[in-house]
């Protein structure tokens, strides 16, 4: 994959896929909650299943998809500038990400499909930021790696705060 060369193809790609992708998570989704699947486990309100619900999703699933694709492209780009791993630029990083939307095709398996579309993602993001940027897989790792760790010291201060300040 070139690392420059527009935003247009990409940007199409990752629309095209990402939305048929999210279409069907959406279709799935509606499914089960219409068939009252989704209620007792997460608490679902019967609107979820509700079919102008459904249709406004997929109406505005590649609204969702193009927001998606910036957004994770700049805080994607963002940890691997704290890494020094953004070598080829913010276009370098926006094209895999647009081109990773590939694998959104597994959304047509039924509720498995997201999750293993997820774990391949995350595959996909790590071989092609590591060519696309010239950088290592250890910097790109690292890069992923910020946010989970940044939660875990959230989290472990909000248990000491309310460890130590709030007797239950």
């Amino acid at each position: 994959m070139p690392v420059r060369g527009g935003w247009r193809e990409p940007l199409a790609f990752g629309l095209l896929v990402g939305s048929i992708g999210s279409m069907f998570t959406f279709f799935w989704e509606f499914m089960a909650a219409s068939m009252g699947f989704l209620k007792p486990l997460w608490g679902v309100s019967n609107s979820a299943s509700s079919p102008l619900v459904f249709l406004l999703f997929i109406f505005l699933s590649p609204l969702f998809v193009t927001i998606n694709l910036l957004i994770s492209s700049v805080i994607i780009h963002v940890l691997l500038l704290l890494v020094r791993g953004g070598k080829n630029g913010y276009e370098a990083t926006f094209r895999v990400v647009a081109y990773s939307q590939a694998t959104r095709v597994w959304s047509v398996i039924p509720f498995l499909g997201g999750a293993i579309g997820w774990i391949w993602r995350s595959i996909v993001y790590i071989i092609g930021l590591k060519e696309a940027q010239e950088t290592s897989y250890g910097r790109v790792i690292l890069a992923f790696s910020i946010p989970f760790a940044l939660l875990i010291v959230f989290v472990s201060g909000l248990i000491i705060f309310l460890l130590r300040f709030i007797k239950i």
